[in-house]
């Protein structure tokens, strides 16, 4: 079943939709959920159920060459919000660091613009900014994907970031 069916049996018949779109992106959006919040099986159902209730919601608004996208942005953003909360409550410990990449991934919330910026980067490192701060992968999982070391790919990610700032600090 193709995203653009699945958006039109979401709208024709919501019980076979649900089941369908649960069939298709709940493994995607646990995968993102299960990075931000390891050990906490029970916030990664909920943040599953959330994103899926979220398609739910957007359902009509949502176009099918950006089913995929919205889902992994959705579920990663409810991770982090849900992460936040316990963090306040002090059930996780916070992660250790000087919070650079959370800085830097709070500054970057993507933004039609910086969408586009993104897309433009020059390949491999478009992807592995993508991999690292969309899906959530750690640099020693880049590193391995990419025959690279994981000193390469924090640097790639530097440079990157670098960039793609200054770009957005030039339109705006």
């Amino acid at each position: 079943m193709t995203d653009r069916e699945l958006l039109e049996l979401l709208e024709r018949d919501g019980e076979a939709g649900a089941a369908a779109l649960q069939a298709r992106y709940a493994a995607l959006a646990a995968s993102i959920a299960r990075r931000v919040l390891p050990d906490r099986p029970e916030d990664v159902e909920e943040v599953v159920a959330d994103t899926l209730i979220a398609v739910w919601q957007k359902r009509a608004r949502l176009r099918p060459d950006t089913l995929r996208g919205f889902v992994i942005a959705a579920s990663r953003n409810l991770a982090v919000d849900r992460w936040r909360q316990l963090g306040r409550r002090q059930e996780v410990p916070l992660l250790e660091g000087d919070g650079e990449d959370a800085a830097c991934l709070d500054e970057l919330l993507i933004g039609e613009e910086l969408q586009k910026q993104i897309l433009a980067v020059s390949p491999p490192d478009g992807e592995i900014f993508l991999r690292h701060y969309l899906l959530l992968e750690s640099a020693g999982e880049i590193a391995a994907r990419f025959s690279m070391t994981e000193s390469a790919v924090r640097s790639r990610l530097y440079r990157t970031r670098m960039r793609l700032r200054e770009e957005v600090q030039k339109h705006g």
